[in-house]
């Protein structure tokens, strides 16, 4: 008898199609491998989680030169643990770097960047980092890191002489890079990035004192403002007589607390 082909019957081939997918068996089930394990999840989850972190870093470009200011306090989530962490790195006479955030990852750049340096001592060919070459360069490993889904949750402020000319400019943790003659980082952003663009902006180019004699003031409403803040902090002027640095410490005045009402 001749076999009559029917549309609507089941039909499977040698493979034994129905097993393999799970047609009409209810005690099987077909489970997803996972696209990474626990492990891998855990160690993905702390890479995200900043632990040991550093505040806001104030820097701005004045006549003739740049000029950075950074407390030096590494905090462990609200704990003031380490007091003593200079968040300013120099690279050579005529570039710096300041970093703000998680300062384990502040670390890797700093030695990633210092490994850079060495190379191109061993060369011998000349070469130096300039400012705009380290700007340039960091926003390339930020965005490499975000890219693999392991960021450096560092903000980069680099700064120094270009050509004789003042740069500034900043890299966050996205990769995402812009120049500017006035950068902050964390709250300094909120709490004194707008009165010091007015001052500077509706004012003659500061000179050298004038401009760390804002930066000072500049400091100082952070410490009282920032809960992150810290009193000791690190002055750093790039001019073309080289860098210099200079250990301050804010001296506050409290007098008016007792007249505050509901601060608690």
């Amino acid at each position: 008898m001749t076999s009559v082909f029917n549309p609507f019957a089941s039909h499977y081939d040698a493979i034994n199609d129905k097993d393999d997918f799970n047609i009409g068996i209810t005690d099987r089930k077909n489970t997803v491998a996972p696209l990474e394990t626990e492990a891998e999840r855990n160690i993905r989850t702390r890479t995200v989680t900043p632990v040991v972190t550093g505040s806001s870093v104030a820097a701005f470009i004045f006549n003739g030169g740049v000029i950075l200011a950074a407390d030096v306090l590494g905090s462990y989530g609200s704990l003031a643990k380490y007091r003593n962490l200079p968040r300013i790195h120099q690279v050579n006479d005529q570039t710096v770097m300041a970093l703000s955030g998680d300062l384990s990852d502040a670390d890797y750049i700093k030695e990633s960047i210092d490994a850079k340096v060495d190379e191109d001592i061993v060369q011998e060919d000349g070469s130096e980092m300039t400012p705009v070459a380290l700007h340039a360069w960091c926003t390339r490993l930020l965005y490499h890191r975000r890219t693999k889904l392991n960021p450096l949750l560092t903000s980069v402020i680099v700064a120094g002489l270009e050509n004789n000319e003042p740069f500034l400019g900043r890299v966050n943790d996205k990769g995402s890079a812009y120049k500017e003659f006035l950068i902050m980082t964390g709250i300094g952003n909120h709490l004194a990035l707008g009165w010091v663009r007015t001052i500077l902006e509706n004012s003659a180019q500061l000179n050298k004192d004038q401009a760390e004699q804002l930066m000072d003031r500049i400091i100082k409403q952070l410490y009282y403002r920032d809960c992150r803040g810290f009193a000791r902090y690190r002055v750093c002027i790039v001019t073309k007589d080289g860098v210099e640095f200079k250990a301050k410490e804010v001296q506050p005045d409290w007098s008016l607390a007792p007249a505050l009402r509901n601060t608690e």
